[in-house]
């Protein structure tokens, strides 16, 4: 098994990092949507039915919570600090 070398693990974290503080700062409803997708599994349809709203809700807010967390990510430097 070939371990990743130790600049790859810090860039790995820095990228986890990244992506935690972008969904935190996401509005509850794109927030779990995005979560229970991705991070859960769960299809469209299972997330419409536990929160009781429509596919077609599900299917914005995650698109939504998935453009706004690749322009964040995509637009912050390594070192954590926002582009100006």
């Amino acid at each position: 098994i070939d371990t990743p070398s130790v600049d790859r693990v810090v860039i790995a974290r820095e990228e986890l990092r990244s992506l935690k503080n972008a969904l935190q700062k996401l509005p509850d409803r794109e927030r779990n949507a995005v979560t229970m997708h991705k991070i859960e599994g769960l299809s469209i349809r299972e997330i419409a039915d536990r929160l009781g709203v429509s596919e077609r809700t599900i299917e914005r807010n995650l698109s939504e919570g998935l453009r706004v967390l690749a322009d964040a990510i995509l637009r912050e430097p390594a070192d954590g600090r926002k582009s100006s």
